[in-house]
């Protein structure tokens, strides 16, 4: 059975939708609990909780909604949060974030950002 939604313009109207997606997804941690937040010109940051007890990084661009999740994030030493996952072509890549957001790609630096 094939449940339909009243009919609306307004719900298929592509930049009511983009709108939407991007406000849900700047408002980070969705069913899991905020740990810390960070901002940036760019990217808010969310450490979150699952209900298993588990970490992960959520990095939202704020202009464009995209969206990434990473678990396992560690605490340094030197107060950052930090996680690490591959891509598709063996790139590693190293979220950290604090002071401010640090991105590595097989340890080279590729992105820096103050945090707010």
């Amino acid at each position: 059975m094939l449940a339909v939604a009243p009919s609306s313009n307004i719900a298929e109207h592509s930049s009511f939708a983009q709108s939407q997606q991007l406000l849900i997804a700047q408002s980070g941690c969705a069913r899991a609990t905020t740990i810390a937040q960070f901002t940036t010109d760019t990217y808010n940051v969310f450490i979150c909780e699952d209900g298993d007890g588990d970490y992960f990084y959520q990095g939202i661009n704020r202009s464009n909604g995209d969206l990434i999740n990473v678990y396992g994030v560690t605490f340094t030493d030197s107060g950052y949060y930090m996680v690490t996952n591959s891509d598709d072509s063996g790139n590693e890549y190293t979220y950290m974030v604090g002071d401010s957001l640090e991105v590595y790609q097989n340890g080279e630096r590729i992105w820096y950002e103050a945090t707010y």
